[in-house]
């Protein structure tokens, strides 16, 4: 049998769709990081992981904090957020609940219940902080270090205080942040008027890198803070393309259905 296509043109359009399709079609994301902190009087380790589609964003947090011996606290949750039906499922693994919020009724327990979120800018705090930037070394490194799998470079940002401490980050600019992400985060920040709670796992590690001459997408593979009070260690451990949902994310049929968590 032989196949005779007597329009090129029309072929030629129909491939030029095609390819356009694919350029705009966004591949489902996985990302897999580990934090670890230790401080005076404690320390504290834990996982995120998160899937994202196109029109959902699933998370998983599992953490462990330990204060003296008094306390030990472990806490394993996640969310999923869709948008395709505008609800937001909220899981406690650990007692084996889920209960189904839509938007509204999310974003209003949300401003009733506030879990933590990120601190308010201070103006008084900024201009002191403009004030002492000459006690602030900044070094970007131009050598290329592989680390947790990725190219990366090193910046160091030495803060030469009466309390002498030290951000050190290594960064991907071979390895970009998804469009698939980008996008999630965008319908994140619109949904909750710019302020992403963050118990929702997107707050972590926004560095402005476009103001030292970097990527505005470059990935934060490791970012170490270290002081006189502790350490803080932020690793992302991987940042792949995964067609199908990993079994973490998934509910049980074992867990309960309630009203509320």
């Amino acid at each position: 049998m032989k196949l005779v296509y007597n329009n090129p043109f029309k072929l030629f359009f129909i491939l030029f769709l095609c390819i356009i399709d694919n350029a705009y079609s966004q591949s489902n994301l996985l990302i897999n990081e580990s934090l670890n902190g230790s401080f005076s009087q404690g320390k504290m380790e834990g996982s995120v992981n998160k899937f994202f589609t196109q029109d959902t964003y699933y998370l998983r947090s599992n953490f462990n904090v330990k204060i003296l011996r008094l306390f030990n606290i472990k806490r394993d949750e996640g969310y999923i957020i869709s948008f395709s039906d505008s609800t937001v499922t909220k899981i406690n693994h650990k007692k084996k609940r889920f209960a189904v919020y839509t938007f509204n009724e999310f974003l209003e327990e949300s401003k009733n219940n506030p879990q933590g979120g990120p601190p308010q800018e201070d103006k008084e705090d900024d201009n002191e902080s403009n004030s002492d930037e000459e006690d602030v070394t900044i070094n970007i490194s131009k050598e290329i270090e592989i680390l947790n799998d990725f190219k990366t470079r090193k910046a160091e940002i030495i803060m030469n205080d009466e309390e002498e401490s030290g951000l050190f980050i290594w960064f991907s600019e071979t390895t970009l942040k998804s469009q698939t992400e980008l996008i999630i985060n965008k319908k994140l920040k619109e949904m909750f008027n710019g302020s992403i709670p963050p118990n929702l796992g997107m707050n972590a590690m926004d560095i402005p890198y476009d103001e030292y001459d970097i990527n505005t997408n470059a990935l934060t593979i490791k970012f170490e803070a270290i002081s006189e009070n502790g350490t803080f260690t932020y690793n992302l451990l991987g940042y792949l393309e995964q067609n199908l949902l990993p079994e973490i994310f998934k509910i049980s049929e074992k867990y309960k259905k309630v009203k509320k968590l």
